[in-house]
């Protein structure tokens, strides 16, 4: 992520995949409650400013682009 490289140290920059989450989009045959899906989001929102920069993650792992 070029984004990631290009802000100042302490401002991280990453990707996050919810999953299929029961949302009007997702639909009630999603198999993830919107908890589920906004864990993952909440754990990347409060990193230290060490934290990655530039990652992909989902369920607090990250995964290759």
């Amino acid at each position: 992520m070029s984004l990631a490289r290009d802000l100042p140290p302490g401002v991280l920059v990453n990707a996050a995949c919810p999953g299929w989450v029961r949302t009007r989009m997702g639909g009630d045959e999603a198999p993830r409650a919107v908890e589920e899906g906004a864990r993952g989001i909440v754990e990347l929102a409060l990193l230290p400013n060490d934290g990655p920069r530039g990652g992909f993650f989902r369920d607090e792992k990250e995964i290759r682009w």
